[in-house]
């Protein structure tokens, strides 16, 4: 399983709940988490080319890995 994106730009003919159907239309899709215009899904890599065509107008990318934040708090040593 690979954990997606998908995005709706201006150009999508689905909304997000008729995207979340498709995703739910694969055997292997699972929709881990929607807010607006942007679904968080659970995906077989080997459907990804036919997800993209069920998907006009939607940015499918994938998930990467989370960007390190510095930490930023004042150590004070003794």
């Amino acid at each position: 399983m690979q954990r997606l994106l998908l995005r709706q730009t201006s150009q999508a003919t689905l909304s997000p709940q008729a995207a979340e159907q498709v995703v739910l239309g694969f055997a292997e899709g699972r929709v881990v988490g929607r807010e607006g215009k942007t679904l968080l899904v659970d995906f077989d890599p080997c459907q990804l080319a036919a997800l993209r065509e069920r998907l006009a107008g939607w940015i499918v990318s994938e998930q990467g890995a989370p960007v390190p934040v510095p930490d930023t708090c004042v150590k004070i040593q003794p």
